[in-house]
């Protein structure tokens, strides 16, 4: 009685899907089409439009008159899709977004050259040794980060792919 009963269901299913296989599919109703978003004006100092050349500068590249202290441990560098960044890894004492900020806006100067600097902030005072390996650096405590993007095509790298969220051209947060 079961294969009976399964075998009427399966012939069923097949009858189906012939008959569905042989209509065009169509669509309950027509899908929304908004238009892109438009390209924003810039209000940094060079000026110009999100759609010109990816390289356009973003932000000040001024250093700040007071910088907390800090080391730079790690230096990776990077390019992709034509955008060359710098991943680094800083050693502060300080631990308010503000400091961090003024670090950020002094790596800004210090890495004009490149799109895109991605930072994150520890403190290795607690460490008895940081050596690069992967068990020290497992023990660093993370305090936050800092994304800098000095140019459009840096912005793009980073993942904002409707141009910057700010023209400061730096994004920071502190760790809870």
């Amino acid at each position: 009685m079961y294969r009976a009963a399964a075998l009427i269901l399966a012939i069923v299913v097949v009858v189906i899907a012939v008959r569905l296989g042989e209509e065009p599919v169509r669509a309950i109703h027509k899908p929304e089409v908004r238009p892109a978003p438009e390209a924003f004006e810039t209000m940094g100092a060079t000026g110009g439009s999100a759609s010109d050349e990816g390289e356009q500068k973003i932000g000040d590249f001024e250093a700040p008159e007071y910088v907390p202290d800090y080391e730079i441990l790690e230096k990776s560098l990077d390019a992709r899709e034509g955008a060359f960044a710098v991943r680094l890894l800083i050693d502060t004492r300080s631990r308010k977004e503000e400091y961090f900020a003024l670090i950020a806006r002094d790596l800004k100067t210090r890495y004009s050259d490149y799109d895109a600097v991605s930072v994150e902030f520890t403190d290795t005072e607690d460490l008895l040794f940081y050596d690069e390996d992967l068990v020290s650096k497992d023990l660093l405590p993370y305090h936050g980060g800092a994304l800098v993007f000095n140019t459009y095509d840096g912005a793009l790298y980073l993942g904002y792919i409707y141009g910057p969220p700010n023209m400061d051209g730096y994004y920071v947060r502190s760790a809870d």
